[in-house]
């Protein structure tokens, strides 16, 4: 039976063999798709896509003029990103990296399909694919995002927070939540936090930004515990953060205003960014950590250095990075590379978080191999904060394994 959630989604079909689009079309309606079109290769997609935006993206890694490994490589630089399904009859180890690829361009890649495609895995895929934020006409320009518009932005309350909740995957109850960023941009619409974040840095208002977020966290954290409902608030921090030795009484005073202890606290950070100054940052993490906050590593995995950066920073938790994640009930080596992350951070003492957590085999998975804590739209996706609060009584309660 056709699906009616993507009968307003546009599909895009790229694969150098006509009759395999058709193919791929013909499932494609079949699952409730209305607005489907194809591409011979990856630049007659870019082309489309440069008119069009799609909000699904089904290619071939093998073709002409243009594959799809450099058709990703040019649709991360894109200001808007299709999510994307690989489909390919190549070796396991080219698919696996392919994945990686995608994960490290921060591309949407709701999996790969085996050449010829049936129907029941594609649907499988289809049902990861999570709604964003309408698709704007091609050619729709931000503000440029500098330093008077930012510092404008962070004082009038244009930050906005979303929550994600951790779930403990023995218990099924909810442990914490992860700040997730909203730059509501009352003229352009919502923009990409990544942007943001990256401008920030860029402006010298990384601090003033993270800061902004902390205090919301801490506000929002105290009207959770007058309803009586205790969580752990999660934010993330950039590395550049840490570069002011003053970074640390102003991240106290900020918990402060929330009337809340530092220990109510993780503070995430993405082990991806290069440490070219160990004390510099130590000096303040530990300070932190002094005074209760926890630190996490995020996106564990995806940086050359992150067994480097497990043995140097006083850390409480790791984050395996959903790439490990979604590989590990995949394949042999995609597993073999969790297991050895999730071992090595045991060992370390630190709490396990496995990100981006789709379906059940995911979870059970990262239950398995030591995990403790989970993260992902298997859960909930990133709610407003009375959203969150709504539905604090009522997570599915998880059955204990064994």
């Amino acid at each position: 039976m056709p699906n009616n959630q993507f009968s307003t989604l546009r599909a895009l079909v790229v694969d150098d063999d006509p009759l395999m689009t058709e193919l791929i079309a013909v499932l494609l309606r079949d699952s409730g798709f209305e607005q489907i079109d194809v591409a011979c290769d990856g630049q007659a997609a870019l082309e489309y896509l440069s008119r069009c935006a799609a909000h699904l993206l089904i290619c071939d890694l093998n073709m002409p003029r243009m594959d799809g490994i450099q058709l990703m490589s040019r649709i991360a630089a894109l200001e808007q990103r299709p999510a994307i399904i690989l489909v390919s009859g190549e070796h396991s180890r080219i698919l696996d990296s392919s994945r990686q690829f995608a994960e490290a361009k921060q591309l949407t890649l709701l999996g790969v399909l085996r050449k010829p495609v049936a129907r029941e895995p594609l649907i499988s895929l289809l049902n990861l694919y999570r709604p964003g934020i309408e698709l704007p006409h091609v050619g729709s320009v931000h503000r440029s995002l500098d330093a008077t518009y930012l510092s404008e932005g962070i004082g009038n309350g244009v930050v906005r927070l979303h929550y994600q909740p951790k779930i403990d995957l023995r218990s099924g109850e909810m442990v914490g939540v992860e700040a997730l960023l909203r730059w509501a941009d009352p003229t352009s619409g919502i923009v990409p936090s990544a942007r943001v974040v990256d401008a920030a840095e860029q402006c010298g208002l990384i601090d003033q930004l993270t800061l902004a977020v902390l205090a919301q966290a801490a506000r929002d954290r105290r009207a959770a515990a007058g309803r009586g409902i205790l969580l752990d608030f999660a934010i993330n921090i950039s590395l550049k953060n840490l570069h002011h030795p003053d970074i640390v009484e102003r991240m106290l005073d900020a918990v402060a205003t929330g009337l809340g202890e530092p220990s109510d606290f993780t503070l995430e950070i993405t082990e991806t960014h290069l440490v070219d100054d160990l004390a510099r940052i130590l000096e303040p993490l530990l300070r932190l950590r002094l005074f209760g906050f926890k630190i996490s590593l995020d996106d564990y995995g995806t940086g050359a250095s992150s067994m480097q950066l497990l043995s140097q920073l006083p850390s409480t938790e790791l984050k395996i990075d959903r790439s490990f994640v979604t590989a590990a009930p995949r394949s042999v080596q995609g597993r073999a590379f969790m297991q050895s992350a999730v071992e090595l951070s045991l060992q370390m003492g630190q709490t396990i978080v496995a990100e981006g957590i789709e379906t059940e085999e995911q979870r059970l998975l990262a239950l398995e191999l030591g995990c403790q804590i989970g993260q992902g739209y298997f859960f909930s996706r990133p709610l407003p904060f009375e959203e969150l609060m709504a539905m604090v009584g009522g997570v599915p309660q998880v059955a204990n394994d064994t």
